[in-house]
């Protein structure tokens, strides 16, 4: 007997030594696998380590009213004034001077925007990056971590577009999700694609060359690689082009964070719509105020009421109908003419501005009311209206086409 336990005791220590070998042999193994190169700013730990409670089953288009609390990611794109955050420096005649743009900081400008309207609403949100350093502009694996690690149901990407070109201008607004032309590759996608194009072809406080477009990015860039920022993303999510930068009228706006702050309310009203979310009590007045003679400096393309010479440095304001004022917007100058009310509860108001009359414009709730104005300094001019010449030809069609179709661009 005692060398049957002798036997049996001497058999187990065998097996449980080989077995402490084995797994040695896998860690080791495990150790040299490098991670992924990781910038100091993924360490931080403003977004959570993903919760069970959040699983893909309730990551679904049409998520009901009230049945779950969204969860959103938002990614400014570009980061830190880096290579690739394609730089447009120019001269503004409003300020007289060399202004630098960079995409980055528009895209920042409308995150942070976007962050503060969704949380108001309910929303949970988790953003790539909060300020704008080399240290913030995170490889897009990094990005894919912490979309995931967010339990997100939506990964939202933020940008605008460049022609790639020093010669062809457009301007319009451009959404890309993973997969092809009316095959997404995450339920959803497609749809809150086409609610975000629609929303921002809406906008009347800018010039548009065309209507927006969506496209599948397997489609777009004829490859099953796609759009970086999707490679190993799985969520449900789109990257939008709100507009187009190196269209400079356009890079004007983009310079004002409240017309930044615009577009991003047009975006979160997307995603309200997405998910099914109440409409808002509140409203938007916008607006682009300009003279009645062209554009001084030198020739630019130009789209509609773009050709004309926006105002600069005085103020809007929103009065009630006794003409009491309630709100102020004093346009900056950057050349770009744009004012905005915010929060304006529904009902009908006085836009009041020097060199015109007072207009009356009824605001109605979770909507944007726009009022576009010229100011007549030509008294020989009646009908200015129709002097306006929109700048679209064969060309600028080509343009479009070939960028929409992939030729181009990005």
């Amino acid at each position: 007997m005692r060398l049957i336990r002798y036997t049996i005791l001497l058999i187990t220590c065998i097996v449980l030594s080989v077995a402490a070998h084995g797994q040695r042999n896998r860690n080791e193994q495990q150790a040299q696998v490098p991670p992924p190169k990781a910038k100091t700013a993924a360490k931080t730990k403003a977004v959570p380590k993903k919760t069970s409670k959040h699983t893909t089953a309730n990551r679904s288009a049409g998520v009901g009213s009230g049945q779950v609390r969204p969860r959103v990611f938002l990614n400014p794109g570009h980061g830190g004034r880096d290579s690739d955050d394609r730089p447009c420096p120019f001269f503004n005649e409003g300020m007289q001077e060399r202004v630098e743009y960079y995409e980055s900081e528009s895209n920042l400008k409308g995150a942070m925007a976007m962050k503060d309207i969704l949380r108001e609403r309910g929303y949970e949100v988790f953003m790539s990056r909060v300020n704008n350093t080399t240290a913030d502009d995170l490889n897009l694996f990094e990005i894919h971590q912490l979309a995931l690690n967010s339990g997100a149901d939506v990964f939202f990407s933020i940008h605008s577009n460049s022609s790639g070109s020093p010669t062809r201008r457009v301007n319009f607004p451009f959404a890309i999700y993973r997969g092809y032309d009316g095959d997404e590759a995450a339920e959803g996608s497609r749809r809150l694609a086409q609610i975000v194009s629609d929303n921002l072809t809406d906008c009347q406080a800018t010039s548009w060359s065309r209507d927006g477009i969506i496209h599948g990015d397997w489609t777009f860039y004829r490859s099953r690689a796609g759009l970086g920022v999707f490679r190993w993303n799985k969520l449900p999510g789109i990257l939008v082009e709100n507009c187009f930068h190196d269209y400079q009228i356009e890079r004007e706006r983009l310079l004002n964070k409240d017309y930044c702050g615009m577009l991003a309310m047009l975006n979160c009203r997307s995603l309200d719509k997405f998910f099914n979310r109440p409409a808002q009590p509140f409203g938007m007045v916008a607006g682009i105020v300009r003279f009645d003679y062209p554009r001084k400096g030198r020739k630019l393309t130009a789209f509609g009421k773009d050709a004309y010479q926006p105002q600069n440095g005085v103020p809007v304001e929103l009065c009630d109908l006794e003409g009491n004022p309630i709100q102020t917007y004093q346009i900056d100058n950057y050349n770009n003419g744009f004012y905005c009310f915010t929060r304006v509860r529904p009902g009908r108001y006085l836009v009041a501005i020097d060199g015109v009359e007072d207009y009356e414009i009824e605001v109605k709730a979770d909507k944007t009311s726009y009022y576009n104005v010229t100011i007549v300094t030509r008294q020989e001019t009646l009908d200015y209206e129709d002097e306006i010449t929109v700048v679209h030809s064969q060309g600028t069609e080509a343009d479009e086409s070939a960028i929409a179709g992939g030729e181009i661009g990005q």
